[in-house]
């Protein structure tokens, strides 16, 4: 099996380090358009993403996609990759960010416990990291694949030593993360993507089954904290929007493997109408379906 944690690394190494490159070059108005021709080299050299983009965006969209549809996809992501450089460096200012949601955030630490915010690959997860606004400061502790090797991020200008990072695939890794939530800290991590080193259910998604790993709704559950969906949503030029989503109860604390399902699906229908009303957020450009 391939994992698509091996393929993310090879396939947007050259990009991400290219637009890095611009992005202190020449500024983001002249980036923007210098993306293009960017985008177009990838659409055509690239051709693992473009059927991915194609096979998405047409469950999506409930339409056979054109190629028209693929480039904006991938010039979306492309976009969004250019954002990063500077949010990273704190440019805030060059962006409209709009939040929806945050006081359910707020709502579910009054209560004295913590807090599980589930993330996806729709959208920039960066963004929630980068823009910590939603939390009023508070410190968010994030659970994500750590390779001090990898050079994407670091190549992006993302400085994770800044953030409080879980890294995943320890023996303690999960551990850690029940210990803040019991302390009424805020816990993020992804859960639309299987790595293979993990337990994972099935469940539908835009018609089709895929699979979901089973530990974000496993630690909810042995935590019995709020579960929060989240999205950080590129809108088009220099429009963001992060939304926050009530994911509904925990399964009860016992709970096991099958007993499970029900979070799961919960989560890919969640998951699922987001997609559909924000198609050029899906920043999966793997073969999502097939056996990961």
């Amino acid at each position: 099996m391939r994992r698509w944690t091996a393929r993310a690394e090879r396939g947007s190494t050259s990009l991400i380090r290219l637009i890095a490159w611009l992005a202190h070059a020449a500024g983001r108005p002249l980036c923007r358009i210098l993306l293009y021709p960017i985008v177009l080299y990838f659409f055509v050299a690239d051709t693992a993403a473009r059927r991915a983009s194609y096979e998405f965006l047409s469950a999506a969209t409930n339409r056979r996609a054109g190629w028209v549809d693929v480039f904006a996809h991938l010039y979306s992501f492309a976009a969004t990759l250019l954002d990063r450089v500077y949010m990273a460096a704190g440019d805030f200012h060059r962006f409209h960010i709009s939040i929806a949601g945050d006081d359910l955030v707020q709502r579910a630490l009054a209560s004295g416990r913590g807090c599980l915010l589930l993330g996806s690959h729709l959208g920039s997860f960066d963004l929630l990291m980068l823009a910590n606004t939603a939390f009023k400061g508070l410190p968010v502790n994030i659970m994500m694949h750590f390779d001090p090797r990898s050079r994407v991020r670091r190549i992006a200008g993302i400085d994770d030593s800044g953030f409080r990072i879980i890294p995943l695939g320890r023996p303690n890794s999960f551990l850690r993360a029940y210990e803040l939530l019991e302390r009424g800290e805020i816990v993020a991590m992804l859960a639309d993507r299987v790595d293979g080193s993990g337990a994972s259910l099935e469940s539908r998604f835009l018609g089709k089954p895929a699979s979901f790993p089973l530990g974000p709704h496993l630690l909810a559950a042995r935590a019995g904290v709020p579960v929060i969906l989240c999205f950080g949503l590129y809108e088009g030029g220099a429009d963001y929007r992060i939304e926050f989503a009530e994911f509904g109860p925990a399964a009860p604390a016992s709970s096991r493997r099958v007993m499970l399902q029900p979070a799961v699906d919960r989560y890919a229908s969640m998951l699922e109408q987001a997609a559909k009303r924000h198609p050029k957020n899906w920043f999966n450009f793997y073969p999502y379906w097939a056996r990961r």
